[in-house]
C-alpha cells in the first residue's frame, strides 16, 4: 500500500507540473492555388520556412511578422525543409532531386547538388558538418555541409524503397532511419556501418498490418515517436478495421517504450514538444478540424485546438523554444492558408539541453518532467569571488553512490561560476576527519563549524530523494560568518531514471549561483 501510495504521489506530482497549453493565434498567411507539403521552424525561433506544391519556398520573420525571402529555384514539390544549427542556413529538397543551401541573412543560394533520388527527409549534424538524406531509394547519402561534397552512402540495411525519416542523435556519433519496409536502422556515420536494427511491429490488433505514416524525433534525442496505421480485416470479412496510433522507441536501446491509441484519423503530421511533454497531432474528424496535445505519461488527450475552418491540415511543427506553433493547411478550392500561434504553458528545449556541459544521459527518459519548485533567481550573485565547500548530498531512499555521483555534478558545474571559488575535495575531507564528521548528514550548524576550519563563505548541504518513481534534489546554502541559511533551490523530476539526474543538475545549478 505505502508503494503504491508513493507512485500515486509521484503522478500527482507531474499533472500539477503539466500545464495549460495557451494559444493565441500571431500571424495567418493566405496562399492562394497550392497546397503546403512542408513547415520549418528554426531552432532560434526566429525564421519560419514553408514550401508550395510548385517549388516555392517562403521564409518569414516569425516577430516581425513579415516575408523576407520568397524563394523559387526548386522547379516541383519541396517535401523537406531544415534550418542547420546554427540557424544560418536552410536546405531545401524534394520531388526534383535537388538539395539547395540558402544563407538566411542574405538570401542567397550558396551551394546545390543533384541527388538523384526523391527527398523525403534530411538531418543536419550538431556539429553542423553533416548533413544525411533520405527518400525514394533503399540507401541514405551522407555529404559534408555545408558544402555537400558527397561523403559516402549508408546502404544494405532497408529492403525497400522509402525511407521517410533519418535524423542525428544528440552527440552526432549515430544516425537513425526509418523506412516503409518498418525497419529502424541505426548506423554509425564514421564508418557507415549498421549498429542495430529494430523492426516496427507495435500491434494492438493480432494479425493486424502496419504502415508508419510519420516519424518525429524528440528535442534531446532520446525519444522516436512513429506514428502508424494498423488495419485487419474484420470478422466475416466484409470491412477494413483502422486505427491510427503513437509508438515511442528509445534510441539507445532500439525498445517499444509504449503505445498511444486511437487518434482520429491518419496521423500525417505531428511534432514533440520540446519538453516531451505533449505529442502534437492532426486529429480531425469529419465535422472537426483540429489539433490534439497527448499526453506521453498517461496516453490521454490533455488539450484539443479546433479551427473555425473545414481545413485540412497538412503539416505542423513546433519550434525548439516552447514559443511558435506553425500549422499548415488547405481547403478544397484549392487554397492553403499558414497559421502561427504563440505558445504559453511549454518549456523550451533549451532548459534541457547540456550537451556542451555535461555529456547527456543515456537513459530512455521516456515522459520525464523535470522542474524547479524554488524559485529561479541565484542565491549567490552580487559581490567578488567567494569560496564555497559542496558537501555530499544525503540519500533519502537512493542509493548512496548515485547521491555520490549527483554530487559530483553539481560540484563540477558550480565549479563554473563566475561566483563562486571551490574549495578542494581532499581539504574538505581531511578538516572532516580531523573534527570527525560524517560528509553526509550535516546541519547548518554543523556546516557552519566545517566552513570556518575551511576559511569558506559558504557551505552547501542538501540531499537527493527518491519516492517511487519521483527524485527530488534539495540544496541550502549556508552563509559561514552570519550562521544563516541564504536560502534553498528544489528541482524534481517525476516518472525519472536515475539518468535524469545530470539535468536536474543543470536546471538546478543556475538558482544556486550566476555564472
Amino acid at each position: 500500500m505505502k508503494k503504491i501510495l508513493l507512485l500515486l504521489l509521484s503522478f500527482a506530482a507531474f499533472y500539477q507540473a503539466t500545464p495549460q497549453v495557451s494559444f493565441y493565434q500571431h500571424e495567418k498567411i493566405n496562399i492562394p492555388l497550392t497546397k503546403i507539403p512542408e513547415i520549418s521552424i528554426s531552432n532560434n525561433g526566429k525564421f519560419l520556412a514553408y514550401s508550395t506544391l510548385e517549388g516555392r519556398v517562403i521564409v518569414w520573420d516569425i516577430k516581425a511578422s513579415r516575408q523576407i525571402y520568397d524563394i523559387g529555384f526548386h522547379q516541383k514539390e519541396v517535401t523537406s525543409l531544415k534550418f542547420d544549427q546554427q540557424n544560418e542556413y536552410l536546405v531545401a529538397s524534394g520531388n526534383d532531386e535537388i538539395i539547395s543551401v540558402w544563407d538566411m541573412y542574405s538570401g542567397t543560394k550558396t551551394q546545390d547538388i543533384e541527388v538523384g533520388i526523391k527527398v523525403k527527409c534530411q538531418s543536419i549534424s550538431p556539429d553542423n558538418h553533416l548533413l544525411v538524406v533520405s527518400g525514394m531509394a533503399k540507401e541514405l547519402l551522407l555529404f559534408d555541409f555545408p558544402s555537400l561534397n558527397k561523403r559516402g552512402e549508408l546502404k544494405s540495411g532497408h529492403k525497400k524503397k522509402g525511407i521517410l525519416f533519418c535524423a542525428f542523435n544528440s552527440n552526432g556519433d549515430q544516425i537513425v532511419s526509418v523506412g516503409e519496409d518498418n525497419k529502424m536502422i541505426f548506423w554509425n556515420p564514421n564508418n557507415l556501418s549498421i549498429i542495430r536494427e529494430t523492426n516496427i511491429s507495435p500491434n494492438t490488433l493480432n494479425g493486424s498490418g502496419i504502415e508508419v505514416t510519420d516519424v518525429k524525433l524528440s528535442s534531446d534525442s532520446k525519444i522516436i515517436c512513429v506514428a502508424f496505421q494498423e488495419t485487419i480485416l474484420a470478422k466475416g470479412g466484409n470491412k477494413m478495421i483502422f486505427k491510427y496510433n503513437l509508438a515511442f522507441y528509445d534510441w539507445n536501446t532500439g525498445k517499444l517504450l509504449q503505445v498511444i491509441e486511437n487518434n482520429a484519423c491518419p496521423i500525417n503530421t505531428m511534432d514533440f514538444t520540446p519538453d516531451k511533454k505533449f505529442v502534437v497531432t492532426n486529429n480531425s474528424t469529419l465535422r472537426e478540424t483540429k489539433l490534439s496535445f497527448w499526453n506521453v505519461q498517461n496516453g490521454l488527450v490533455d488539450q484539443n485546438y479546433s479551427f473555425d475552418e473545414l481545413y485540412k491540415i497538412s503539416k505542423l511543427a513546433i519550434s525548439n523554444d516552447g514559443s511558435w506553433l506553425a500549422v499548415g493547411m488547405n481547403d478544397s478550392y484549392p487554397n492553403a492558408v499558414v497559421q502561427i500561434f504563440e505558445l504559453s504553458g511549454i518549456d523550451g528545449f533549451e532548459r534541457f539541453d547540456y550537451s556542451n556541459q555535461l555529456e547527456q544521459s543515456q537513459g530512455s527518459n521516456m515522459g520525464s518532467s523535470i522542474r524547479l519548485t524554488t524559485p529561479k533567481e541565484p542565491l549567490i550573485n552580487i559581490g567578488e569571488k567567494r569560496k564555497m565547500a559542496v558537501m555530499y548530498l544525503d540519500a533519502v531512499g537512493a542509493p548512496e553512490d548515485v547521491a555520490k555521483s549527483a554530487s559530483y555534478l553539481l560540484e563540477s558545474k558550480l565549479g563554473n561560476s563566475s561566483k563562486l571559488i571551490l574549495v578542494e575535495r581532499n581539504q574538505i575531507d581531511q578538516v572532516l576527519d580531523e573534527m570527525k564528521y560524517q560528509m553526509s548528514g550535516m546541519t547548518a550548524s554543523d556546516a557552519v563549524k566545517v566552513g570556518k576550519q575551511l576559511n569558506a563563505h559558504f557551505v552547501l548541504i542538501g540531499s537527493l530523494n527518491k519516492l517511487g518513481n519521483l527524485l527530488i534534489i534539495t540544496t541550502k546554502v549556508v552563509n559561514v560568518e552570519t550562521g544563516q541559511i541564504e536560502g534553498s533551490r528544489e528541482v524534481e523530476c517525476s516518472n525519472a531514471t536515475i539518468e535524469d539526474i545530470s539535468q536536474m543538475v543543470m536546471m538546478l545549478a543556475p538558482t544556486i549561483t550566476v555564472f
